[in-house]
């Protein structure tokens, strides 16, 4: 939040009113080298049966291939397996939140243009200077470690010597992790491995319950870094040690199809004090069934029997293999293209035997690239040029069960193994990543559908309806609550009276049983105490004579007090239109 000059003026008088100074109350947990892996989402699938818990981390990385290193606390040992990303491509687009209008074809306004949103289906070696190394082992595509020790320093001298591209950038991240007994994973790309290899990881281990170690991924994040957390167990999970918000939902912006989702949660988490979770889905698990894998999607028999690379590919895809870095890498590697194709084939292809044109690509540097594209895009096209290598089908077979058919066939039982599945959302800065959020379950809270709906009806000004002044319609949107917000949504502008809002229409602690606690609920106040229409220096002079009060007319969080988190609300809205 930015305040401008009389707002900072009014900070300092509200801090001497306080009578004291203010305060404002994975990737898995990056640790890289000199350029940090810059997060802007962190996506996470947990599976917990109270004693056991899975974690699928996505991994995402720009750099080269050599740099990259990933390091992951853990309370106990784990074992080591790879996931897939299509396990949270699938998972993202069932439980995304939708915010569903339900137009009212009675209203004045009957357009034809109306845009309507639809509902989405729904053993210890002295050489290691104090590090105790429980495993080393091949994953997948990387090269692992467990490792453990009593000194962060250790633990940072041991990866850097044993090719784990990091530096004394992390201990003091690695230190509360150290004293509190964890292991570290370590990651990094085996040498006959790319960039494109790279692919989410599982890890089982003994823990009560899932937590993502976010004070680690704190040296390398954007502002306000999304935090999506998928939790498979018996009942709805709830954040442990975070608080919980739900949404006011009369700040979405409904017409546009919720788009500023994310950004009413983040400042509903901030006026909860930065660590807080809402809930986008919590019901059956069945909303993912077949979604990953299904018997008989997939015949790998077929595909050995070929001996054409290009029927092997064509086969391939009609099978629903995913599109994605991880299949064109190993399309790119079992299918070269080889230097008949770069230098025959591209010629004709792409240039259309113009020579002088393929010459000039060859001296610009665009050869490569153009070849690459139109070789993998259209390899029917380049068949005759294919004989300079041989095709090992039976390899490629191989490959494709290993790296994506095993993965998301377990992930596909294990949806099927537990009853429920929780999706929760927040977003954290580096100075919110202060303490690593924990999870557990609840069975006495309600299912959350993804699926938000109100209703909706346009008014048209007076006038001819042929001469329809597109600015002047006026959009009513109920809420299930009944509140009407009404807004000129081809003004390009969000409605006046939401400014006037809070983001979180409830903040509340959960546990393990029960309804959770109430913190606070939603304020029926607003800054614009006079009624003057405008948020000004006389609203302000009121709501200072209400500071430290009891005063629901001033209590714009409804947390029951007039308070500094009040004034956060106030000075969104200073000068402010209150119409």
């Amino acid at each position: 939040m930015r305040i401008g000059g009389t707002l900072s003026k009014i900070l300092l008088i509200l801090g001497l009113i306080a009578g004291g100074s203010l305060e404002v109350s994975a990737c898995g947990g990056f640790f890289c080298r000199t350029q940090p892996m810059n997060q802007a989402y962190e996506r996470i699938l947990f599976v917990s049966d109270g004693e056991v818990v899975t974690t699928h981390v996505q991994i995402e990385y720009t750099g080269t291939a050599p740099d990259f290193a990933w390091v992951l606390p853990v309370p106990t040992p784990p074992d080591l397996k790879v996931s897939h990303n299509e396990i949270f491509n699938q998972l993202g687009f069932a439980t995304q939140p939708n915010f569903i209008l339900n137009w009212d074809d009675e209203g004045e306004c009957n357009l034809f243009w109306q845009v309507r949103f639809t509902a989405a289906e729904g053993a210890t070696d002295d050489a290691t200077g104090g590090v105790e190394v429980v495993s080393e082992e091949r994953v997948g595509p990387y090269d692992t470690a467990v490792i453990t020790a009593d000194d962060p320093e250790a633990i940072s001298h041991w990866l850097i010597g044993n090719g784990y591209n990091l530096d004394a950038l992390g201990m003091d991240l690695l230190r509360p992790y150290v004293d509190e007994g964890f292991y570290f994973v370590a990651l990094k790309l085996a040498p006959d491995r790319e960039l494109g290899d790279l692919q989410p990881l599982a890890l089982t281990y003994a823990a009560q319950c899932p937590g993502i170690p976010i004070r680690l991924t704190a040296v390398a994040t954007q502002p306000d870094m999304g935090v999506l957390a998928w939790v498979l167990g018996s009942s709805r999970a709830i954040p442990k040690n975070y608080l919980h918000v739900q949404i006011n939902e009369a700040r979405i912006d409904w017409f546009n199809g919720g788009f500023n989702y994310p950004d009413v949660v983040t400042e509903a988490a901030n006026e909860a004090g930065g660590q807080a979770f809402a809930t986008d889905y919590a019901g059956s698990s069945i909303i993912m069934a077949d979604r990953l894998y299904r018997e008989g999607q997939y015949d790998l028999d077929r595909l050995r029997a070929y001996k054409d690379p290009v029927d092997f590919l064509d086969d391939m895809l009609r099978q629903g293999f995913p599109r994605d870095n991880q299949t064109q890498t190993l399309i790119r590697r079992h299918i070269p293209m080889s230097q008949t194709v770069l230098e025959k084939g591209v010629l004709a292809v792409v240039y259309r035997g113009d020579q002088e044109a393929y010459n000039r690509a060859v001296e610009d540097t665009t050869l490569q690239a153009a070849a690459e594209r139109s070789f993998y895009n259209n390899m029917e096209a380049y068949r005759e040029y294919l004989t300079d290598f041989t095709f090992d089908a039976s390899a490629f077979a191989d490959d494709l069960n290993v790296v994506i058919i095993e993965p998301l066939r377990v992930a596909q039982n294990l949806m099927g193994d537990y009853p429920y599945l929780t999706r929760l959302f927040t977003t954290l800065s580096a100075d919110e990543m202060t303490v690593d959020p924990m999870f557990d379950f609840n069975p006495d809270l309600p299912d959350v559908s993804n699926t938000r709906t109100a209703d909706a009806r346009l008014e048209c000004p007076e006038g001819d309806p042929d001469k329809i002044n597109f600015e002047e319609i006026v959009l009513i949107v109920t809420l299930k609550d009944g509140r009407e917000i009404r807004s000129q949504p081809y003004k390009n502008r969000p409605p006046g009276p939401t400014l006037f809002r809070s983001a979180a229409a409830v903040v509340e602690q959960m546990d393990s049983s029960g309804d959770p606690f109430l913190v606070r609920g939603l304020s029926q106040a607003t800054p614009d105490f006079d009624g003057s229409g405008t948020v000004d220096f006389d609203d302000f002079l009121m709501f200072a004579a209400a500071y430290g009060q009891k005063n629901s007319e001033f209590d714009l969080t409804g947390d029951g007090v007039v308070a500094f988190s009040d004034f956060i609300v106030f000075a969104r809205n200073y000068e402010g239109n209150a119409n």
